[in-house]
């Protein structure tokens, strides 16, 4: 399966189309002792990282909206007679389309070759641009228009790169993983957080500032040129929050989305697209540059900054959230058993969703005990959840079908519609 949700390491992912968790590199007997104390946290780290992508998936308004057409797709295709399934490729490769832009495909990012021979700890610059969507008949779509970074080290061009909302998703999925660390410091001897702290930034400053890894830490990197915080765990816990607003907000809450004077002019020059279009890299951008203006990185730091940049207040983002995220489809779907498997998943996250704690040092841990957690598989092929998985083992398999289906009728769809032929596994999402 090409990857849709960013993954900036190879020890775990979630597939969004199935929402099992897969943790290849981490048992659950190594993330129950990192939880007692007893061993290095690494393992408890993959898994919140991992969580942080299900939580996102099943309880934000992105999320929400994500899932809704996952679940039109697959009811199309389950409803469908096998003799009219070409009726179903236009919403197929709706999904389709949906899921390449959550990191964008590669046509709009590129890590050239000279980054390689840049050292390392060279110091980075940064510059912004816009561009526009090239739609699904070859046209340019002035309609979507997103934001570009592009990186330099002294006159060497590095990158460029779309803030996506694949980058806001890995943003915090990192300060997940400080989650974990802190909380397993929190129970170690006194005088481990130094020695511990130092390894942990140095090994994510190593991924932050890996020319290749751009496209999943661009969303870091704007907060660090927007508000010149560059210490590794407050610029992370700054992103978690920042993106969290730009995840939850409904289409109402881009109406007056408004670039600060410092962003630039490039920000302006489509600023109708980027409402219309309802683009969550493009509102984490202006929040970023709103935050210059205020003290703090609190609650009121983030409210003033979001009066700043043209947003509702916390309130009534995370009121109309609130709504967004618990409402129950309009048509139910024709299959009874992923109807059932849909009503479990939105009252999962109505009881996981909550306004952040926008004052809080560190991002929160992944609930447990009663409350809604993902299913897990490990390296031990072990399958459990640390908290109540909405889904059993069952429905996760039936999803697994669910999906396999639908990817023999997307290598249709495509052939018919673009006229791809290939082993499907050349397309880059």
């Amino acid at each position: 399966m090409a990857e849709i949700i960013p993954e900036m390491h190879t020890l775990g992912s979630i597939n969004p189309h199935t929402l099992f968790v897969d943790l290849n590199g981490a048992t659950r007997r190594e993330i129950d002792d990192a939880r007692a104390g007893d061993v290095a946290p690494r393992g408890w780290e993959i898994y919140e990282h991992e969580a942080r992508h299900w939580r996102d998936l099943v309880a934000t308004v992105w999320g929400r909206s994500y899932l809704d057409l996952l679940f039109r797709t697959y009811d199309a295709i389950l409803a469908t007679p096998d003799n009219r399934m070409d009726t179903t490729f236009a919403q197929v490769l709706e999904l389709f389309d949906r899921d390449r832009s959550i990191l964008f495909p590669s046509y709009y990012k590129y890590v050239l070759p000279e980054a390689r021979t840049v050292p390392s700890g060279e110091r980075w610059s940064m510059a912004f641009s816009t561009g526009i969507k090239v739609a699904s008949d070859g046209a340019l779509d002035e309609r979507q228009p997103f934001i570009f970074v592009r990186f330099d080290a002294g006159p060497v061009h590095l990158a460029r790169q779309p803030v996506s909302e694949g980058a806001l998703l890995e943003g915090r999925a990192l300060a997940a993983e400080n989650a974990a660390t802190s909380a397993w410091l929190a129970i170690r001897p006194v005088g481990e957080d130094v020695v511990t702290w130092s390894l942990k930034e140095a090994e994510q400053r190593e991924q932050l500032y890996d020319p290749e890894l751009t496209t999943y830490s661009v969303a870091s990197h704007v907060t660090a040129y927007a508000t010149g915080i560059k210490e590794i765990r407050k610029n992370l816990n700054l992103t978690h929050k920042l993106a969290d607003v730009a995840l939850n907000l409904v289409d109402t809450g881009f109406a007056r989305l408004t670039p600060t004077s410092d962003f630039g002019e490039p920000a302006r020059g489509r600023l109708k697209g980027f409402r219309r279009s309802m683009n969550r890299g493009y509102a984490f951008c202006c929040l970023a540059f709103a935050m210059r203006e205020v003290v703090g990185t609190g609650r009121d730091a983030i409210e003033g900054a979001m009066r700043r940049a043209g947003l509702p207040t916390i309130a009534k983002v995370y009121a109309d959230a609130a709504v967004a995220v618990s409402r129950m489809p309009g048509r139910t779907a024709v299959d009874s058993r992923l109807a059932a498997i849909r009503s479990k998943l939105i009252a999962a996250g109505a009881a996981l969703y909550r306004i952040p704690d926008f004052d809080a040092e560190i991002a929160d841990l992944c609930p447990t005990g009663p409350a809604p957690a993902p299913l897990v598989g490990d390296a031990d092929c072990d399958v459990f959840s640390f908290g109540v998985s909405p889904l059993d083992m069952e429905e996760s398999e039936f999803l697994h079908e669910c999906h396999e289906r639908y990817r023999e009728v997307l290598r249709s769809a495509l052939r018919a519609a673009r006229g791809l032929e290939f082993d499907f596994t050349d397309f880059v999402y």
